[in-house]
């Protein structure tokens, strides 16, 4: 992760993220085994309140995930059912 170009590689090879998809991978990174929930990664990111059952982070999570899958076949994001995400490092 190399936050001041906002690039990411894995493997040698770089990963194009949206800002948004960015920010989520930098916030989880810093702290490897916490577990964030989607309330506190949208507020972090958004700079907003999360108003309860918003798909958004979702849907970056998922986008995250299938392009880490595109260079490597590790399992990098995981859910905490019930609670939210965390980096698996």
């Amino acid at each position: 992760l190399y936050p001041d170009l906002a690039r990411v590689t894995l493997n040698g090879k770089e990963i194009r993220l949206t800002s948004h998809e960015f920010d989520i991978l930098r916030i989880m990174m810093l702290s490897p085994q916490r577990v964030f929930s989607k309330e506190a990664l949208y507020e972090a990111v958004w700079k907003n309140g999360y108003y309860g059952e918003d798909n958004t982070v979702n849907v970056h999570i998922s986008n995250l995930r299938k392009k880490i899958a595109e260079v490597s076949k590790e399992e990098y994001i995981s859910t905490v059912w019930g609670i939210g995400f965390r980096m698996n490092l």
